[in-house]
């Protein structure tokens, strides 16, 4: 019986150019998932070290603890710490992209009044006993994917602006 070429079984040709791609493309990728997996893990992507911060305004009457990143329609949470002066009620003022870019799912304590006006929402405590810090505690989720830049204030005394990276 004749052999043909259709009938022969040859080996596979391996190139070694394609062998040596193949390998460096699969490093490479390795290489990038466990960058991923580290920057989550750290806080790059929501929760963690890179991801929380603290700012507080310059006479230091003001506080506010959140994360600098988080994903759409994920819960987050935000501390605020405030020390008014005598005499004066506790008004806690939030502007900027505030409003458009969250959806407030629980405010602690419940304030006396809240009520937005030209775009600012503003929250109105009791007075409090002379010197103490007051907190309030806000679940929020994120509506609005990129960059939202809001501030913070108390009684239209200095603000605190901050800006959160919201990933879709």
């Amino acid at each position: 019986m004749k052999t043909t070429p259709a009938n022969k079984s040859s080996p596979v040709v391996e190139k070694p150019r394609w062998l040596n791609f193949e390998f460096l493309l699969r490093r490479i990728g390795f290489a990038f998932l466990l960058l991923i997996v580290v920057a989550a893990l750290v806080g790059a992507f929501s929760r963690g070290y890179l991801s929380e911060s603290t700012l507080a305004n310059d006479d230091r009457s003001l506080t506010l603890h959140y994360e600098k990143f988080n994903r759409l329609m994920s819960d987050m949470d935000m501390k605020i710490t405030s020390v008014t002066a005598a005499g004066k009620r506790n008004r806690i003022v939030l502007a900027g992209d505030f409003m458009e870019g969250y959806r407030i799912d629980t405010l602690q304590p419940q304030p006396d009044k809240m009520y937005s006006l030209n775009g600012k929402m503003i929250l109105e405590y009791p007075q409090p006993a002379v010197g103490s810090e007051q907190t309030l505690w806000l679940s929020l989720t994120p509506m609005k994917i990129g960059a939202i830049k809001s501030t913070i204030a108390i009684d239209n005394g200095p603000e605190i602006t901050f800006q959160q990276f919201i990933y879709p």
